[in-house]
């Protein structure tokens, strides 16, 4: 079969602010297609803008972008260059002493580069079949990955409890937002028997996967050891010195555990570098701060356990670092400002309503910040009014 008969069409969108550039990679255009691709229709726009509108209505087979260093300097062609590869192929068009601008535009998401003043139609040709190839490829493994997600996000969701434990005298309720598919945050209840209910909420650090192996792992002894144990402070000891059987990774878990004694509201706790839990009790407001390192970091680790009472009408509320190190556009905090704020504005509405208040005005706040932020999770405990 002949290279011709083997040839398609192809259409090129060329994005070039500067008309001789853009007339001269054109003419290397229509040079490069009669052998490679049979024949090419070429449009050619001046800015970024118009590219995208053309991307939008119509189908490109690439992109070829011609990129200064002064352009690179200001950002723009930088920005523009992963919403073009999220519809086509691009190749960047460089000038011969902007190469190292075409590089890390590669590292930005184009596919591949070309110095304007070598360009040649058979380099212009291999280019584009190379960047229509690696990029069918990527996109092969991202849908690939999107689903390996989805799995994993599925199997995530099944760790968290199914329902609230039964607690006589007190509303427990729980809200989990992840900031990607799957996190590294979780929360656990465990009904330990004797009327008393175990609570737990963890962050192992990192995003991702390896952050949610780490959780998954926790969360699995958490839960084979917590009836073991007689008092939070041996299964915090315990579990610290099961996950340190394995340091080939330098991650670490902070924890808040707890055990609330149903019948009488004394609430017994141990927190591992968590951060520091709201007990609301009428007027008054008490912090229930660090009482040790997180897990995972020192196998001679210690830690202190501390014990509160929910009396009647008292609110705890246990948060991950998601929600009060959110940030807004002007890099401010949620901090613990905006759960007390959420807390005054529902007094008394339902523990899993409040917790998912209090996550839902965290993702509000930090709209407009480019960095979706850790993921967030709040429990709730409620001791109902007699």
């Amino acid at each position: 079969m002949s290279s011709q008969a083997a040839a398609t069409d192809v259409r090129v969108l060329l994005l070039e602010s500067d008309a001789e550039h853009a007339a001269r990679v054109s003419i290397l255009l229509e040079q490069a297609a009669a052998p490679a691709f049979g024949s090419a229709e070429v449009v050619s726009v001046p800015e970024a803008r118009a590219a995208l509108a053309e991307l939008d209505g119509g189908r490109y087979d690439v992109v070829l972008l011609g990129l200064s260093s002064a352009v690179a300097r200001s950002g723009a062609g930088f920005d523009v260059i992963q919403q073009l590869d999220r519809m086509a192929p691009v190749v960047v068009l460089s000038a011969l002493d902007d190469e190292d601008v075409a590089v890390r535009a590669v590292q930005r998401g184009a596919q591949d580069y070309l110095v304007k003043d070598r360009l040649t139609p058979d380099l212009l040709a291999r280019s584009m079949r190379y960047a229509r190839e690696r990029h069918r490829l990527l996109a092969e493994q991202t849908r690939r990955l999107e689903h390996e997600l989805k799995i994993a996000a599925f199997v995530q969701q099944s760790f968290l409890p199914s329902r609230m434990p039964v607690a006589p005298g007190h509303d427990i309720g729980a809200h989990l937002h992840a900031s990607g598919q799957v996190g590294g945050d979780f929360y656990d209840f465990i009904e330990l028997g004797g009327d008393r209910v175990a609570l737990a909420l963890g962050d192992a650090s990192g995003k991702g996967i390896p952050g949610a192996i780490l959780m998954a792992e926790t969360q699995g002894v958490l839960r084979a050891e917590a009836a073991g144990c007689a008092t939070p402070l041996e299964l915090v000891r315990t579990l610290n010195r099961a996950l340190l059987h394995d340091r080939s990774q330098d991650r670490f878990v902070t924890l808040f555990y707890g055990v609330l004694e149903v019948p009488t509201g004394e609430f017994t706790f141990v927190n591992a570098g968590h951060p520091r839990a709201v007990l609301q009790d009428g007027g008054t407001e008490s912090a229930l701060k660090s009482t040790g390192p997180p897990l995972r970091l020192f196998t001679d680790a210690a830690w202190e356990e501390r014990t509160v009472r929910l009396r009647a009408g008292a609110r705890l509320v246990v948060y991950s670092d998601g929600v009060t190190e959110a940030q807004d556009a002007d890099e401010r905090f949620f901090d613990l400002e905006g759960v007390r704020a959420v807390m005054a504005e529902h007094p008394d509405c339902p523990a899993a309503e409040l917790a998912r208040h209090i996550c839902h005005a965290a993702e509000r706040f930090e709209r407009g910040n480019p960095d979706p932020g850790d993921d967030k999770t709040v429990v709730v405990i409620r001791a109902r009014e007699p």
